[in-house]
C-alpha cells in the first residue's frame, strides 16, 4: 500500500503572525480611504493668511499689508504708480544680510506660475523709524517692497510667493551658507487685498 506523505497533501497553515500584520494593513488602508488618503499633505507651497509667519530657512517673515497709487519714495524719488507691500523680516542667522538678498527669495505671482521681483532701487528698509540696507541677526526690521505699476492698473489684491533659503556649499566657492535662487522652491505664498493710498 503506497503512503502519502502529509507535508504535500495537508492544507499549510499561515503564521498567525503574518495573517496578523496583513489585517493591520488593511484596516490602516481603509480608514486612510474613508479620511481622505495615506499621510494626505498638501502638495506645493503652504497659502498663509497675511501677517502669519513664515519661515523660509535664513528669515522669519510676516507680510503685514499691501497699498497702491502714485507714491513718491525717498527726496529724490518720482511720484508714479506703485504696489508698495510691507513685511516684518527678522533675519534667523549669525551675520547680517543686505535687503538686496532678502528681495531675491520673494517675488509677486500676478498668474499662478508667474513670478516678478521687487524694484530693487526703490524697495527699502527701515529699522526703529530710519532707514537700513542690511537685516542684522534677531533685530526685526520693516522691510517695503516696490513694484513699478503701469498707470491705468490698479490690483484688488496681491499674491507674494516666499522662497525657501537652503543651508549647504556655494556653487562658485567652498564657503557654506545660506543661498536662494529663482528655481528655489516656493514654501508659501500670502495673498492680501491692496488697499490705494497710505496703509494704516
Amino acid at each position: 500500500m503506497a503512503h502519502h506523505d502529509r507535508s504535500e497533501t495537508a492544507p499549510r497553515r499561515r503564521p498567525p503572525v503574518l495573517l496578523s500584520v496583513v489585517g493591520v494593513i488593511v484596516v490602516t488602508i481603509a480608514l486612510a480611504g474613508a479620511f481622505g488618503g495615506l499621510g494626505a499633505r498638501p502638495s506645493g507651497p503652504s497659502a498663509v493668511s497675511p501677517g502669519a509667519t513664515v519661515d523660509q530657512g535664513l528669515f522669519k517673515v510676516q507680510v503685514l499689508d499691501a497699498r497702491a497709487g502714485r507714491f513718491k519714495i525717498g527726496s529724490f524719488g518720482k511720484a508714479d504708480n506703485k504696489l508698495i507691500v510691507r513685511t516684518r523680516v527678522t533675519n534667523t542667522g549669525d551675520r547680517s544680510w543686505g535687503v538686496g538678498s532678502f528681495l531675491s527669495g520673494v517675488v509677486a505671482e500676478p498668474k499662478p506660475g508667474k513670478y516678478v521681483q521687487a524694484d530693487l532701487m526703490q524697495s527699502n528698509g527701515d529699522l526703529l523709524g530710519g532707514t537700513t540696507t542690511e537685516i542684522h541677526p534677531r533685530f526685526p526690521v520693516i522691510v517695503q517692497l516696490v513694484w513699478p505699476l503701469p498707470e491705468t492698473t490698479t490690483p484688488q489684491s496681491v499674491t507674494l510667493a516666499l522662497r525657501t533659503w537652503q543651508y549647504g556649499q556655494a556653487f562658485s566657492s567652498n564657503e557654506i551658507s545660506w543661498s536662494v535662487t529663482s528655481t528655489s522652491p516656493v514654501t508659501a505664498t500670502v495673498t492680501l487685498p491692496v488697499r490705494p493710498g497710505a496703509t494704516s
